[in-house]
């Protein structure tokens, strides 16, 4: 269901960023754990922030603060940070479309086609995240997220999905 409700928004930001949408799928669904947690406020304000975008000084649009795992020297550690909230999965989509576009340290993950290890990796290199298996952990998710497309496509019973895609 997940993955069905974002397809036209991977296909678009897809073909903007030169990624396979069903790359841009995975990473949505690595970052919120195939769509049930998203940064939220505990009053329960949905963000719709599907990439785990943080609201740096930079951002003029609403921020809600939430606890994510960030990895310093190859540890974990639990913090209470800053992301952007939007009104909908589309706004989260075009935000995330600008920020990798927009930002000349992601241009080595821009045009990674099908390659979703490539692209997690380009992505973890220019700092969007402080996983050191960001890229091995995406290109996972990404074979789920094509098993489970080919399944359904072919009328078979669909995979159902790791509990903990973040791991």
């Amino acid at each position: 269901e997940f993955l069905e409700r974002m397809r036209p928004y991977a296909e678009a930001a897809g073909r903007e960023l030169g990624v396979s949408p069903r790359t841009l799928l995975a990473h949505a669904a690595l970052e919120t754990g195939w769509g049930r947690s998203m940064p939220d406020e505990p009053g329960g304000r949905q963000s719709f922030n599907l990439f785990g975008i943080k609201a740096g000084g930079r951002w003029v649009g609403d921020p809600v603060q939430s606890l994510t795992t960030e990895f310093e020297g190859g540890t974990p550690r639990v913090s209470t940070e800053r992301f952007r909230a939007y009104g909908s999965a589309e706004e989260s989509f075009s935000d995330y479309v600008g920020l990798l576009s927009g930002n000349r340290r992601y241009a080595p993950a821009l045009g990674a086609g099908d390659d979703a290890a490539a692209f997690g990796v380009a992505l973890q290199r220019a700092g969007y995240a402080t996983d050191p298996r960001y890229g091995e952990k995406l290109a996972a998710v990404a074979a789920s997220v094509s098993a489970t497309l080919d399944s359904f496509k072919s009328g078979k019973s669909l995979p159902i999905p790791p509990s903990n895609a973040t791991g």
